[in-house]
């Protein structure tokens, strides 16, 4: 689902961690999503968020988000955070539509290439 991949050490810091919180969605017992999320206090980062080509703009996505928002609640985690390609103008749209906007953007953080913007939503 994404150009710059995780590596295996990058996946087992995260998903390791204490304040990891990860969704998957299943299909026919089969992984077509996933949402990997890291909170600290009151505040939670999405690290990632993807979905299987063949089921996309089928609500997978929106499902885990959701799923995750009802969790986090009850974390009294109060805002949610994410960095989006500026090219992503799907993504961007998606966020847009569920509630995010934008507060800044990180210049070059895509390998020195693409900016990040910057999203937020308040829980």
């Amino acid at each position: 689902c994404f150009s710059n991949f995780w590596s295996f050490e990058m996946i087992s810091d995260t998903f390791t961690q204490d304040n990891f919180l990860g969704f998957v969605a299943i299909d026919n017992g089969k992984i077509i999503g996933f949402l990997a999320t890291v909170w600290c206090i009151d505040e939670c980062e999405i690290e990632l968020i993807a979905v299987k080509n063949d089921y996309r703009r089928q609500g997978v996505a929106t499902k885990l988000l959701n799923s995750a928002i009802e969790k986090l609640k009850e974390l009294k985690i109060i805002k949610l955070f994410l960095e989006v390609r500026r090219s992503n103008e799907v993504a961007q749209s998606f966020y847009e539509k569920l509630g995010f906007t934008y507060v800044g953007v990180r210049k070059n953080y895509y390998g020195n290439v693409e900016d990040a913007l910057i999203m937020t939503k308040l829980l």
